[in-house]
């Protein structure tokens, strides 16, 4: 219907009424169609009695199925029914305009007349394009102030450019004394874990280390953490569950239901916690207890890495497979076989997978059927294990063995950006948000990628 829609407005807005006669000529409409409406026979009354009829208690889907049966009517009877958004109550007219989710439809709309161009500019519609292309605002504390949400839309759209266009130089911090195998970060802070076994807080702005966490006896390998808990995990083969705020140790997951090798890989949600290890086994754990709650097995090498959306958890193995279980039955719900040698990273949104792996390649998958929609790999690819990647729903990030960090499209496989010799040895992690890569390496480094550049008010797009 849009597409249709989408045509016709084109058409107006290369003739728009002018002055005066933009008034007199859409009452004229409407008090045509009304007239056509009264001498009509009953099978032409729908287009506009049927809407205006029922204009009361409509949902969305309710509002669209009106109205296709109105334009079907209409087709059939040769009257625009485009016009019938003049004499809707304008809530019902902003209803309409929320299935559409084309910029360009949009602002073609915005040209046809006055009342179109005021529904078009109405901020809730582009709060709708706004969340339909990024979601809502991460910070929930932003989230629910006012905002100009035309003017976002824009400041967004200039900073997914300036990821194209901008050639950025990496800032680095240097302050761990070996390996950095896992970053976390937000507009203020950044969480790293080392192979010098401490967890380290470091101000995003300063760059300066503000809080160091110790207690592991090996490498922290993995690490998540919110506004009040970190959760690491070790070569020491335990987890530790850490207050955010003042540092002490909340509690150690170890002991017979413990992992019995390093902990590779660890996520949490608002019950439980997941861990993976070299031990073949996937852990879940209570969050606010710590009991262990159950095993998830059936890989036949070591589990390197997960990644937890809503109740599912999806993993990825030496054993060259991703499995996605659910969390609280502990059944393998699918597996995804593909990759030719052993995975190193995944991530899941719920709708797709990203998998990387020592073959070399990228795969995203289907995780509703497990079809593979597409890899990333050629003369273009990486040349080397793929450790880590992060995805949003613009570009996927890659960093490998390689010494490259790359981006991504994520809707063509497109290469967008190869910034080769990101470190000087392997990348171990790469986390993204709207405006930034932080990456990790063995050469002790953490380097940030900020693609801001004159985008106003980006702490609005970020956690």
């Amino acid at each position: 219907m849009f597409q249709k829609i989408n045509d016709w407005l084109q058409r107006s807005s290369l003739n728009p009424p002018t002055g005066t006669a933009t008034s007199i000529n859409t009452v004229s409409s409407i008090s045509s169609i009304s007239e056509t409406q009264d001498s009509s026979s009953e099978t032409d009354s729908p287009v506009i009695s049927n809407i205006v009829t029922n204009l009361g208690d409509l949902s969305m889907d309710d509002s669209k199925s009106l109205i296709n049966s109105a334009k079907d009517s209409a087709y059939e009877t040769e009257i625009d029914v485009y016009g019938f958004i003049n004499i809707l109550p304008y809530e019902l007219s902003i209803n309409v305009l929320l299935h559409i989710d084309d910029i360009n439809t949009i602002n073609n709309i915005s040209r046809v007349s006055h009342k179109w161009n005021e529904l078009a500019n109405d901020n809730t519609v582009w709060h709708n394009l706004y969340i339909k292309r990024w979601g809502e605002l991460p910070d929930p504390v932003v989230r629910h102030k006012f905002h100009n949400y035309k003017h976002l839309y824009k400041q967004r759209l200039q900073l997914n450019q300036n990821w194209m266009d901008l050639d950025v130089e990496p800032k680095l911090i240097v302050g761990h004394e070996d390996s950095v195998y896992c970053v976390q970060f937000d507009k203020n802070i950044i969480v790293s874990g080392s192979r010098d076994t401490t967890i380290k807080f470091w101000d995003i702005k300063t760059l300066e280390c503000i809080k160091v966490l110790s207690y592991h006896t090996k490498s922290v390998l993995c690490l998540q953490y919110n506004d009040k808990i970190v959760v690491s995990g070790s070569s020491d083969h335990t987890l530790i569950v850490w207050d955010f705020k003042t540092g002490e140790v909340l509690r150690v997951l170890c002991g017979k239901n413990g992992h019995s090798a390093p902990v590779l890989d660890v996520r949490f949600n608002d019950e439980v916690i997941v861990s993976c290890s070299k031990d073949c086994t996937i852990k879940i754990w209570d969050l606010k207890t710590g009991e262990f709650i159950r095993n998830l097995t059936g890989h036949r090498a070591a589990v390197n890495a997960i990644h937890i959306h809503g109740d599912e958890v999806v993993s990825a193995s030496g054993d060259c497979t991703i499995k996605l279980w659910n969390i609280k039955t502990g059944e393998c719900i699918r597996e995804f076989i593909g990759h030719l040698r052993g995975l190193a990273c995944v991530q899941y949104n719920g709708e797709i997978i990203a998998s990387g792996s020592n073959d070399h390649t990228i795969k995203i998958w289907d995780a509703k059927t497990g079809k593979l929609i597409r890899t990333l790999e050629g003369e273009q690819g990486h040349t080397d294990l793929v450790r880590t990647l992060a995805f949003d729903n613009e570009r996927i990030v890659s960093g490998s063995y390689d010494q490259t960090i790359k981006i991504w499209d994520i809707k063509t496989g497109k290469l967008l950006k190869d910034f080769k010799n990101a470190h000087t040895s392997w990348v171990f992690n790469v986390q993204i948000d709207a405006s930034k890569i932080v990456s990790a390496s063995q050469d002790r480094k953490i380097a940030i990628w900020d693609f801001t550049g004159d985008v106003e008010d980006v702490d609005t797009f970020l956690k």
